[in-house]
């Protein structure tokens, strides 16, 4: 299955990385692709450099995975052409998996409206401004509505990923891929 990661200038690195480490660990189910608007070298907020292919959203099949980031309040107020092709791209996909504050983001496209969403740390007077009508659930690590996936913060998307290997593939195989990189899987959602 494929899995898109969307990136974007200043993405928090370990929103992206931590779930393709834990994907990776099933190379025969999963095929990442990084993508961008650009098509070009996208610069995570620690200075990692990445190469991405350019984002056609019609393309989109499998799974869309968006980090969040101290870029995605940029994308909020400026970059109106990137949240329309997110939007395109996560209506094509099967699954969405949204980290952090990646949430609000897609919360602004309106598709997340009256969904069930991981609260995420971000500015209270900021989500009522960009993401009226979303059903922010506190106290969730990560949560699960249809094909929406989110989770509160990078620390939990281990938790999110594993949980959505369960769900997709199998349990035994989100176990394997937990203890093959040493991590404590909280299944509940």
């Amino acid at each position: 299955m494929d899995v898109n990661v969307i990136l974007y200038d200043d993405f928090e690195t370990m929103d992206a990385f931590l779930p393709v480490s834990i994907l990776g660990c099933l190379p025969g189910e999963f095929h990442i692709n990084y993508l961008s608007m650009g098509g070009d070298i996208v610069n995570s907020s620690q200075g990692v450099k990445v190469w991405t292919e350019f984002l056609e959203p019609e393309q989109i099949k499998g799974v869309v995975l968006v980090p969040g980031g101290k870029g995605a309040r940029r994308v909020l107020h400026r970059d109106q052409k990137l949240l329309e092709y997110l939007k395109r791209a996560m209506e094509r996909a099967d699954t969405c998996l949204m980290v952090g504050n990646s949430s609000t983001m897609l919360a602004q496209t309106g598709l997340l409206y009256r969904r069930l969403v991981a609260d995420c740390h971000v500015d209270e007077n900021w989500k009522r401004m960009f993401t009226a009508e979303v059903k922010w659930t506190s106290g969730v690590r990560w949560i699960s509505d249809g094909k929406y996936y989110s989770c509160s913060s990078d620390g939990a998307a281990s938790d999110m990923i594993l949980g959505y290997i369960a769900d997709s593939l199998d349990v035994d195989m989100a176990g394997y891929a937990a203890e093959k990189l040493g991590l404590l899987w909280e299944e509940e959602e």
